[in-house]
């Protein structure tokens, strides 16, 4: 649990709210029953705000249900201002209780635990030797800041040293650091004097932890291994769409069914948990489950499942519902309430299965002229996701984006790539949204690039930035208009991001390659009418065999036309050079028009290849990746999404493989919670980012506020220990990176077009603002890697999975 600062958005009128009595205490002495008396429950545990008055030598402690917010309750209970005083000042009042070294008032939370004995904490983490031990359940109390307080160690000791003596001496107490700054500025206290414990020691190993919200009810498949799962799979056929699964680790091959539930650690941006959010799926962590199951009797019930950003339900049914009214893995149409109304005699057998198709998605006519080359990635851009895919797509605007390579090209003239630099690109999109009562957010945007220029003496040849601290207000400025300050913010972003990230290099093979070698082949041609025909009857017993013949015959038994091999190895030969100046080892990717679409991101369904080694190894790799275009799992997961076989072909990737030193993903919102339009989540782990999307290790796990700005670390993951600060401080450029890409990739999202003629135009530059989805508030889904120089390099960008 982590306080969050207030927003205008957050806090409501005193009118807005029932009158209720107001049971805030200044000044008393804090036990359990006053405790009790004031709390609310955050992230499942009870917590109470408190207020410390440095100047009155006193404390307030809010009464949850009255006050929300200690900033609307020190404004207008303590100094007397209405809320819409607060509205108008809110970030400068915010720095006055959140950043002002002489502040007046520390804000703080207290969140109640339980000792389970032997060193341990409710929250399930092992949590060191400052809490209570013992075989008796025994309360404790932690204290924390919001998570962008900039306090010093001398204030967070007095901060602590106040309440400790304002609080029931049987109740032990912790602080706990709020951010990475906060660790740090503690590390020269004793921890004798401060008790304390890390945010992943207490959350890290928590019992229940909600992934993806959503709704379902089905019959609960729990797996405690991935042996019992494939052998059910073998023996009593694939799992449907009434289904929930259980087990430790959710396999990447799962089919789509009502729910998921993960009975081990994991991390929300598994490939499974990526599905679970473009599903719009329920799905969870539960490591109770196995108790649950045998105290409940879930064992193959029928359960109604409600996963909540706070709160985890399994409840049993008496008996199996009516046929479901929702397609299979969307969100029930009737409520909870109503679908356990519903309830009828048990249904014979699959018709819990019949549900209406899902709604058809559409995709853009590939293009499949012969003449339609394999083009370097940089050459792309987005309006090219119908030749090549949406993976290479967007990497070659990646590369537009990054064009000027962090030099200060002079405007129309070239850069290394060939493309002029976008002078017009703008990076701050997402920060000049309103977010009431704030106009925008570009003074935060400005404070965040000013503190990451001082951070890093690498960016201190970059231009200086404007002082932006009120933008629509520019007292004592009136040479440099509004216009040209946010120009100047708009060139120091770009140059932040160009001095960061690095996009790869590589060539993209179009669809074009693909249709020539399928329609070269007969038997290839034959199989695919036969699947097609398969999935208009519905006869899944076929379906299955059908995709794995094809897939044979695509990797191994029909011949490649020789004019195709021979435009694929042109195109690896005309790679750039690798750092030896030798071929070297090659990485194949996949780069589909059916993937990283609404509602279906196809996360870890398409293959690729990253350790290739010559022509044969090469054109081999290529096959296989255009065969995961038709496996049995790819191909029943679009026909659910009512996507067409004969609108679906593969591009490829080829790239240099580019050894890492960490390597992870990051999304650019908080998942668990996306009401948060502050944090970006960051995993990472030693090597490649696959380590952290396939599952094979547990990553560590952050989230880092491009607002008000500060990081923390959410989870170790399998690591011993953390990254060191100067690494996490490299990661906290990434993920402002990560942010301002946003603006570019969700702002001007180009949208379906019917107009095919238009798709023809082959210039890089000709993306078209009139034809885009502006809506700079959707994530993106971003894969990384960091070099052993330190560099950052990003290999894939594309939607974070919506729901």
């Amino acid at each position: 649990m982590t306080l969050t600062m207030t927003t205008a958005q957050d806090h409501t009128t005193a009118g807005d709210r029932p009158a209720v009595a107001d049971r805030t205490t200044i000044g008393a002495h804090l036990a359990l029953p006053l405790f009790h008396t004031l709390c609310g429950t955050l992230a499942g545990h009870p917590y109470l705000k408190v207020v410390v008055d440095r100047a009155e030598n006193t404390w307030h402690l809010l009464d949850a249900a009255v006050h929300p917010f200690h900033v609307d309750y020190i404004a207008t209970r303590v100094l007397g201002m209405e809320l819409a005083e607060l509205d108008a000042c809110l970030d400068a009042f915010n720095a006055s209780v959140y950043a002002d070294p002489e502040r007046r008032f520390l804000l703080g939370v207290l969140s109640l635990h339980t000792d389970m004995g032997a060193g341990t904490a409710g929250a399930g983490a092992g949590t060191g030797r400052h809490l209570p031990t013992g075989r008796r359940a025994r309360p404790f109390l932690v204290l924390e800041t919001t998570e962008a307080d900039t306090m010093s160690g001398p204030m967070l000791e007095e901060f602590y040293t106040f309440v400790r003596h304002r609080l029931d001496s049987r109740l032990p107490l912790l602080l706990k650091p709020a951010n990475h700054g906060q660790e740090h500025a503690l590390a020269a206290i004793s921890d004798v004097r401060v008790p304390r414990i890390l945010s992943h020691q207490l959350f890290g190993s928590r019992t229940r932890t909600p992934l993806n919200p959503g709704e379902a009810v089905g019959r609960l498949r729990h797996f405690r291994t991935a042996r019992e799962y494939e052998e059910y799979a073998a023996g009593a056929g694939p799992l449907g769409g009434s289904d929930i699964v259980a087990m430790p680790c959710l396999p990447d091959d799962v089919p789509r069914v009502a729910g998921f539930i993960n009975t081990a650690p994991t991390t929300p941006l598994s490939h499974t948990n990526v599905l679970a959010s473009g599903w719009g799926i329920p799905n969870a962590i539960i490591r109770d489950l196995d108790q649950l199951i045998e105290a409940e009797d879930l064992a193959g019930a029928w359960v109604r499942y409600e996963v909540q950003d706070d709160n985890i339900t399994l409840v049993r049914l008496p008996q199996a519902p009516a046929p479901l009214l929702q397609a299979p893995g969307s969100a029930l149409s009737p409520t909870l309430a109503q679908a356990s109304a519903a309830l009828t005699q048990a249904s014979a057998p699959g018709t819990s299965d019949r549900r209406p198709a899902a709604p058809r998605i559409r995709l853009e006519p590939p293009l499949l002229h012969a003449d339609i080359p394999a083009l370097p990635l940089h050459q792309l851009r987005r309006t090219d996701r119908n030749r090549y895919g949406t993976k290479a797509a967007n990497l070659g605007e990646l590369h537009h984006v990054l064009a000027a390579g962090g030099e200060h090209i002079p405007a129309g003239e070239p850069d290394r790539s060939g493309q002029a630099p976008d002078h017009t690109l703008d990076l701050t999109a997402y920060y000049g949204r309103p977010r009431p009562p704030r106009a925008d957010l570009y003074a935060h945007l400005t404070a965040r690039l000013t503190a990451r220029l001082t951070a890093r003496p690498g960016l201190s040849d970059l231009p200086a930035l404007p002082a932006l601290p009120d933008l629509p207000d520019l007292p004592g400025l009136p040479d440099l208009s509004e216009g040209v300050r946010k120009a100047q913010l708009r060139a120091a972003a770009r140059d932040f991001v160009r001095a960061t990230v690095t996009a790869p290099d590589g060539m993209a093979l179009p669809f074009a390659l693909q249709h020539r070698f399928l329609t070269s082949s007969p038997a290839i041609q034959q199989g695919i009418s036969d699947l097609k025909a398969a999935l208009e009857r519905e006869t899944v017993d076929t379906i299955d065999p059908l995709c794995r013949r094809l897939q044979h015959l695509i990797q191994h038994a029909a011949p490649m036309p020789d004019d195709v091999a021979r435009a694929i190895t042109a195109a690896a030969h005309a790679l750039p050079a690798g750092p030896s100046g030798t071929p070297g080892r090659l990485v194949v990717r996949s780069s589909s028009n059916a993937e990283d679409l609404p509602g279906f991101s196809a996360a870890g369904v398409y293959d690729s290849v990253t350790a290739v080694h010559g022509t044969d190894e090469l054109l081999a790799a290529v096959r296989r990746v255009w065969a995961s275009l038709l496996s049995p799992r790819s191909v029943r997961l679009r026909h659910q999404a009512g996507i067409s076989p004969d609108d679906t072909y593969m591009g490829v990737i080829i790239q240099r493989y580019q050894p890492a030193d960490l390597g992870g993903v990051l999304v650019t919102c908080n998942p668990t919670r996306r009401a948060d339009f502050r944090n970006v989540y960051l995993n990472c782990s030693s090597g490649s980012p696959e380590n952290v999307v396939d599952g094979t290790a547990l990553p560590l796990q952050y989230l880092y506020n491009t607002v008000e700005g500060g990081g923390r670390t959410v989870a170790l993951g399998s690591s011993a220990e953390d990254l060191p600060a100067a690494t996490r401080e490299r990661l906290a450029d990434l993920a402002l990176t990560g942010r301002l890409l946003q603006s570019h990739f969700s702002g001007t999202t180009p949208t379906d077009n019917s107009d095919a003629e238009r798709n023809t135009n082959m210039d890089a530059d000709s993306d078209s603002d009139s034809d885009v989805d502006a809506d700079v508030d959707r994530p993106l889904d971003i894969e990384w890697l960091m070099t052993d120089q330190g560099d950052f390099h990003l290999v894939q960008i594309r939607p974070y999975a919506a729901r």
